[in-house]
């Protein structure tokens, strides 16, 4: 399609994979504290991991921070292309989409709806706010 910009997007998910591998770091530190240390073995870890994925605290957080994180994505994707603001926002979205089919996991149904309903709006809201950060005369 005309004017989307691939390297932009591309830039722009690499970002965003970043930006969440560190929230999702930051998550698991704060909502499973001492049960994951360095002495754990494999099996323990994924106990763990599954304990946490039924903390509806920890879903709701990992849900704000993703959904924060998809709104950035759309805004770098538009600034990056320079042109056509929404369609990169909206094809990094698409891509984040087919990426979150492949990694949902064993996240709780109501997780997995939510964060699929919510990736194209955010990444769009990225983008609008991209265009209009770079409209003439808006500061």
């Amino acid at each position: 399609m005309r004017g989307i910009n691939l390297r932009a997007i591309i830039l722009a998910s690499l970002a965003v994979f970043g930006v969440d591998l560190v929230s999702t770091f930051l998550l698991i530190s704060l909502f499973g504290g001492p049960a994951f240390n360095a002495s754990l073995t494999d099996e323990q870890i994924n106990a763990a991991m599954q304990v946490l994925l039924r903390d509806t605290r920890y879903l709701t957080s990992a849900l704000i921070l993703g959904t924060g994180s998809t709104v950035l994505g759309g805004f770098l994707a538009a600034r990056l292309a320079r042109t056509v603001p929404y369609f990169n926002a909206l094809a990094f979205g698409l891509l984040g989409l087919v990426f979150s089919v492949f990694a949902a996991g064993e996240v709780p149904t109501w997780f997995k709806f939510m964060g699929f309903a919510l990736t194209l709006p955010a990444a769009l809201l990225g983008g609008h706010l991209a265009k209009q950060r770079s409209e003439p005369g808006r500061s």
